[in-house]
């Protein structure tokens, strides 16, 4: 990085790891297990963020697609899930804003995270989409768990809906 970069919806993302492999269709994951990849970016308005795993503290990265129907209905139950106070207080949320499409509803994200109140960082993904890739993104929203150790836990695909979003993050930061 070679000094600050200027807002945008796409921000360059640098990815210190492995890539992790796709998610498979049938929902057996190869990556449980496997330490995740560090993403060195920015919000979109420019200011650093960074998802680094084994940091000690677990998190929760969900990857969002502003036009994506599933994410619009996922997104406001994340928001109960955390008003509700289920989400564990050491739990880090942040989101990747990826899959930019400005011709796509609900463009530009920026304003999009803000109009549905997002409560957590956003980090802005860069137009060949390499958070996602690093993460193996397979679908909208996408929920990668990395615990305290910096390994992957569980992800998932598609709306989960809160019952499902507290089975998998109770089980994934119990392991």
């Amino acid at each position: 990085n070679d000094g600050p970069v200027s807002a945008g919806e796409n921000q360059p993302v640098e990815v210190v790891g492995e890539d992790l492999e796709a998610l498979a269709e049938d929902g057996t994951d190869p990556s449980v297990g496997v330490t995740a990849p560090t993403l060195n970016g920015y919000a979109f308005d420019g200011s650093n963020l960074s998802v680094t795993p084994g940091n000690g503290k677990p998190y929760m990265v969900v990857f969002l697609a502003h036009w994506g129907p599933h994410c619009n209905d996922e997104v406001p139950r994340l928001i109960e899930w955390k008003e509700s106070g289920a989400v564990p207080a050491d739990l880090q949320v942040i989101a990747v804003s990826t899959a930019v499409a400005s011709d796509r509803p609900n463009y530009p994200p920026s304003q999009w995270v803000v109009d549905k109140a997002w409560p957590w960082p956003v980090m802005a993904d860069s137009e060949a989409r390499d958070a996602a890739q690093a993460y193996g993104v397979s679908g909208f929203p996408f929920f990668t768990i990395v615990g305290a150790d910096g390994k992957v836990k569980v992800r998932a695909s598609g709306e989960l809906g809160i019952d499902r979003i507290n089975q998998i993050v109770t089980a994934a930061l119990a392991n």
